[in-house]
């Protein structure tokens, strides 16, 4: 038996998820060195970790393998993925003595497979089916057109890959990322399926995924990983794709549309009500006359439920109604969908859909009005609740030209301590050659509408030093913060109200990180000019802390700095 055969037979025996595991990571070139030694090989296989992990085999003489180990956690089978590369590696390029008698003269792949007798082929074909359960899902993708061995093909692959990641009842990132690889796979078989305009068997491989994702979240939703997510959201796009595919194909959509409605009360979604109607969105593409009444009982059915759980489910209604209108549009054409949203329009989703629709039409006076109905109704007293209300409004106005009115709606969401409506304000005022006019009184506005730490960031940027100086006075604890922008005209009352700061802080010093935090202050006051008073206090610190080496360690940064500024 040559080495080929021996590696081949061996590796029939591996768990198929290990197997193709073992795949990916030869084709990824992870298999970094093989060095042989008579019949023993070594491999360094990089993996998870930084260093590579080691692998030994030992073959006997008939080419077969006898022995295998792996420096790796894996422990749930004989056989782990970097053992499965490595002998794959070995199989793409054996030892030098094994290829001499092929090197003379090679075929390439495609000239013996041209060559070769279709049932020679399909024999091959065959083989390598029974071998690799990967390969055999993806002949049946591309030859079934039922798709029924191929879903029951991914529906094992998937099951198996989910048993193997699964160490002690919990999966682990790494682990969710094999299983998602895999149903990343069976998602691009069903878009492919959906493509040709085999949409029942790309719906059953999306439905089967979006399940499985949406399951696997529930085994423990405080830690999913975020690419557990990513995997749900491409369910679901996929189920949209599809089901868009079926309404443009004109078939039979009845069973599918019962189909998917009870897939929308499974208890997968129990803990999920925004996936939940996600799907129903997506789907609702394929309501017509005839079934509407379906997709409402379905809708009813889960409003019963969601209100005995959620009784101020504002959101979730919402969401309800947006579902409601996706029916209206797909059963009976965008017309009436418009007229929908227009009788819902205390639905704030809706009321932003025509507000963008009239913006986009250039009547910008019924988007400012359907605004303003918005802002009046709902806490008008109240622009932070209103935000989002007050922002599309500055938007309705810079886009109709309104410059009065821009501007006044940028000054009024500065005053409510949005800062980048401050930059704009300013910015506009500018443009208008105004800012040097206008900015005392916004300061003074400011002053009033503000909390004093955002003042006086204002103020600093501004390098206004008297005001931002007078509000330092009163909040002494930011002192450290603007001490920089202060020092050169106020430096002597800086140096005080800093020493103030650190003699306070002193009292409470008990651990290395409070030493080094005190340290931190008395660089800053050096910084700011108070070299003197930094050595004062630090004669202070040596009298009333004489044994704490800790602190004396630290406090060479102090002295350092001390003498670098003294040099300079």
């Amino acid at each position: 038996m040559s080495l080929s055969n021996g590696i081949q037979q061996f590796l029939a025996g591996v768990d198929p998820v290990i197997l193709s595991r073992g795949q990916d990571y030869f084709r990824s070139g992870n298999v970094e060195s093989i060095e042989w030694d008579d019949l023993h090989m070594t491999a360094e296989v990089s993996g998870n970790e930084d260093e590579p992990y080691l692998v030994d085999i030992d073959f006997n003489e008939d080419g077969e393998v006898e022995a295998w180990e792996c420096d790796c956690p894996y422990d749930w089978g004989p056989v782990c993925k970097h053992t499965a590369a490595a002998l794959l590696a070995i199989q793409a390029e054996p030892p030098k003595e094994e290829t001499q008698e092929g090197d003379a003269r090679k075929i390439s792949i495609r000239d013996l497979v041209e060559r070769a007798e279709k049932e020679q082929l399909a024999e091959l074909i065959l083989e390598h089916c029974r071998k690799d359960k990967r390969f055999e899902s993806q002949v049946l993708s591309a030859l079934e057109d039922s798709g029924e061995q191929e879903l029951a093909s991914i529906k094992q692959l998937v099951r198996a890959s989910v048993h193997a990641n699964r160490e002690y009842g919990y999966i682990s990132w790494h682990g969710c990322k094999e299983i998602c690889k895999d149903l990343e796979d069976a998602l691009a078989k069903a878009r492919l399926r959906a493509g040709r305009g085999q949409c029942g068997p790309a719906l059953e491989i999306a439905l089967f995924v979006l399940l499985t994702g949406m399951n696997l979240l529930g085994e423990d939703a405080d830690e999913s990983p975020d690419l557990l997510w990513r995997t749900v959201d491409d369910a679901l796009e996929t189920v949209e794709f599809a089901a868009q595919s079926l309404a443009g194909s004109g078939g039979e959509r009845g069973e599918w549309v019962r189909r998917l409605l009870d897939t929308a009360q499974d208890a997968a979604f129990e803990d999920w009500e925004d996936q939940r109607f996600d799907f129903l969105e997506r789907i609702a593409v394929l309501a017509d006359a005839q079934n509407e009444s379906a997709f409402y009982r379905a809708l009813d059915r889960l409003s019963d439920r969601r209100w005995e759980r959620f009784a101020d489910s504002r959101f979730y209604t919402e969401q309800e109604e947006l579902v409601r209108y996706r029916i209206v549009c797909a059963a009976h054409g965008q017309a009436a969908g418009r007229a929908y949203l227009e009788d819902h329009v205390e639905v704030d989703q809706f009321r932003r859909m025509l507000v963008q629709e009239h913006m986009e039409a250039g009547d910008y006076a019924g988007a400012e009005r359907l605004c303003r109905e918005r802002i009046e109704k709902k806490a008008p007293e109240s622009l932070s609740y209103n935000y989002e209300w007050q922002e599309l409004l500055y938007e309705i106005y810079r886009d109709w030209g309104q410059r009065e009115q821009q501007i006044g709606q940028a000054r009024k969401l500065a005053l409510c301590g949005y800062r980048k409506f401050y930059e704009t304000t300013k910015a506009l005022l500018i443009e208008d050659g105004r800012w040097q006019e206008a900015f005392p009184q916004l300061l003074t506005e400011l002053k009033t509408a503000l909390p004093a730490r955002q003042y006086m960031e204002i103020l600093a940027q501004e390098n206004e030093t008297a005001l931002l100086m007078e509000q330092v006075r009163v909040y002494q604890d930011t002192v450290f913060q603007y001490g920089g922008i202060l020092a050169s005209q106020y430096g002597e009352e800086i140096c005080e109200m800093c020493s103030a700061v650190i003699r306070q802080t002193a009292k409470r010093i008990d651990n290395r990180r409070d030493y080094h935090n005190l340290c931190e202050l008395l660089c800053s006051l050096v910084d700011f000019g108070g070299i003197a008073a930094a050595q004062t206090l630090i004669a202070e610190l040596h009298q009333a802390y004489p044994r704490r080496p800790a602190l004396w360690d630290e406090m060479e940064r102090v002295e350092r700095r001390i003498r670098e500024k003294q040099e300079a």
